[in-house]
Order: structure tokens, then sequence, then C-alpha cells
């Protein structure tokens, strides 16, 4: 009985950090599909010139991807809310990538001059941060994938309608700095 008690008090404790985290960020973390985490990994280039950084990495399953298919590059993943955060690095635990670092802290306020890919599933105001505060500081070439959220106010250079029920899109953008 009271393994029963202390467990359903965990799970309450998770579920009330991530609506706390989602109410205070705008976004619960959300997994890509498979079809999606394919279709970001079609679009990526086949080298890669510096780091890559997911902006937004929810419970790590892109991350994982991203740093199995790209074993030389360090990758670094991105998430604010808590329990998503634990569960991921749980999981490198387990499956061992010793070129993936799951940090738990605000993208905006990363120095990501070395990052040459970025990829995101964020939302509306997230890429619109994104665009607003992040791509005027790019030192290098950059790209970025996404998603289902377009980048305001830039174009495509690729853009993938998924075969699913939502015919979701994923873009790439390849950013050069102003």
């Amino acid at each position: 009985m009271a393994c029963s008690i202390v467990f359903v008090g965990i799970l309450v404790t998770a579920a009330l950090s991530i609506v706390v985290t989602t109410l205070r960020i705008g976004i619960s973390p959300q997994p890509s599909t498979r079809k999606a985490r394919k279709a970001l990994l079609d679009l990526a280039p086949e080298k890669i010139s510096g780091s890559i950084a997911e902006l937004g990495s929810g419970w790590g399953g892109l991350a994982l991807a991203l740093a199995k298919r790209y074993p030389q590059t360090q990758v670094y993943a991105y998430e604010l809310s808590f329990v998503p955060y634990l569960f991921s690095r749980l999981r490198l635990k387990l499956q061992s990538q010793n070129n993936l670092h799951f940090v738990r802290q605000d993208f905006l306020s990363v120095d990501l001059h070395q990052t040459s890919l970025l990829v995101t599933y964020l939302f509306p105001g997230g890429m619109d941060h994104i665009a607003e505060q992040l791509v005027p500081k790019l030192q290098q070439e950059t790209i970025l994938l996404s998603n289902t959220f377009a980048l305001p106010g830039y174009t495509p250079q690729e853009k993938v309608i998924l075969p699913d029920l939502y015919r979701t899109p994923v873009y790439r953008y390849d950013l050069k700095p102003s």
C-alpha cells in the first residue's frame, strides 16, 4: 500500500511539473513521430562541420537518432521541462551515446555560433523567437530543420509533406549570417 501511494505521488508530481512548465513556456513536450524523425534525418546533410543543437528536445528520441547518425559530431539537446529532461538523461544512460548532451537550459540563452545544424519541433511562438532572437546571431551558414512549424520570414529550401493523417510539413532552411 505504501509503495502504491509513493508511486501515485511521483506520478502526480511529474504531471504537475509538466503542466507548470507547459503553462510557463507555452507548449508541452511532444515527441516527433517516426515518420517525422525519418523525414528530418532525410533532409539533414550528409556531413556536419560544427555541432548539432536540438531546440526543445522533449523526451530525447530525435536527439538520440541525430547522435547515432552523426557519431563524430557533438549533439546538444536543450529542454526546459524537468520530467522529459530527466527521462532523456535516463534514456541516455541506457543507450550510451558519448556525443550526446542533454542540457536543461533555454536555448535562446545559449551561444550557438559553432552549431551548423539546428533541429526543432516547437510551436508558432517558439519559431517566432528563433526567427527574431536566434537567427540574427548566427555566425556561420546553418541548416534549420523544423517539424510541423515554419520559420516566419524565411523561405524553406525544402518542404516535405508527410503521408499521415495531418499531412504534417517538415521544413529545411539554409540560413546564412546577416
